[in-house]
This record gives C-alpha cells, sequence and structure tokens, in this order.
C-alpha cells in the first residue's frame, strides 16, 4: 500500500498497464486461462493501489466479454494474507517493537484476513470453474483493527520492553 502511494505511477504501469499486457500476450499465446490477482482494497478504493487493481478487475472483465479468442479471463479477490511479507501483521509489530505509535486511518477500520492455504485455493478453484468475467471472492473473516491491535498489544508488548497501555494508537 505505501509503496503505491509513495508511486502511484509505478502501481498504474504494473496493474493496469501489466494487467493489459498480460491479456494481450495470453491471446497472443492462446493461453486457455488468465487469472488476476486482486485485493478487497478494489471494493470503494480510497488509494492508489486500490484504484489500480479496481482498474485491473475491469480491465480482465471487459477481456473476457470482448475478446474474440478462447482465453478465458477472470479475477480472485484476496483479503489480508496472513504470514505473507504484504501482511499487516509485521507492520503492527515492528510499531510496538518501537514503542508505537500504532498508525490506523480511520477508527472504524476493518480488514479481511486468510491464510496462504486459502488464497492458494482460491486461485486454484477459480481455474478451474472460471466461465470469464467473474471475480472471485472467499467468505473471510472480518476483523476490527482495534480489537486487533488491542490482541497484539497484549502478545507483543512486553516481549519489547513495553506495557500495552503504553503502545497507543494514532490515527493518520
Amino acid at each position: 500500500v505505501d509503496r503505491c502511494e509513495l508511486d502511484p505511477y509505478e502501481a498504474i504501469t504494473v496493474n493496469i498497464t501489466g494487467t493489459k499486457n498480460i491479456c494481450k500476450s495470453a491471446i497472443r499465446e492462446s493461453v486457455s486461462k488468465v487469472i488476476n490477482i486482486s485485493t478487497d482494497k478494489a471494493v470503494n478504493p480510497i488509494g492508489v493501489l486500490g484504484s489500480t487493481k479496481l482498474l485491473s478487475e475491469k480491465l480482465i472483465a471487459a477481456e473476457a466479454f470482448h475478446n474474440k479468442s478462447k482465453t478465458i479471463f477472470s479475477s480472485v479477490r484476496f483479503g489480508n494474507v496472513l504470514h505473507t511479507r504484504g501482511s499487516i501483521f509485521p507492520k503492527i509489530e515492528d510499531q510496538i517493537k518501537n514503542g508505537g505509535p500504532i498508525t490506523l486511518t480511520e477508527k472504524r477500520m476493518k480488514r479481511f484476513f486468510m491464510t496462504k492455504d486459502d488464497a492458494i485455493n482460491l486461485i486454484i478453484s477459480a481455474t478451474m470453474i472460471a466461465k470469464g468475467g467473474e471475480t472471485f471472492v472467499l467468505k473471510m473473516p472480518l476483523i476490527r483493527l482495534e480489537d486487533l491491535f488491542d490482541s497484539m498489544k497484549q502478545m507483543f508488548a512486553s516481549k519489547y520492553g513495553y506495557k500495552p497501555s503504553q503502545i497507543k494508537p494514532k490515527i493518520i
């Protein structure tokens, strides 16, 4: 998310131009199926990542309905994938390790979570059942970030020499 906000042009190049290039190449090479990986941030996007991923989904859907090839185009939409580089957990732990604050964009913010296995199974399932133009979404648990932060403070604050009450949230 942060990289996309800092360099919107790169996000556009990868998520929009890159998607279009993949579509063209897939048609040219007679690829049977293309599954676009998207994000829950594409729903009512407020940032660069969500906006460019929404457009990538729209490009995939347009290819599904307007191309004359036999290539099938569909998307999957991920939530926060646990234990991955882009997961929110390492960022929160680092903020706790540094004594806080834990940054939060909006007090009512919630996030969807899924495991790596969920993500892999969603892609495989989409690949098997895609007919073209769909966006597949896994039913995921929704967690309030404030609750997640409180739990993580209880788990990690003492590990880094702090009391949970010392780690404050900061609305950014």
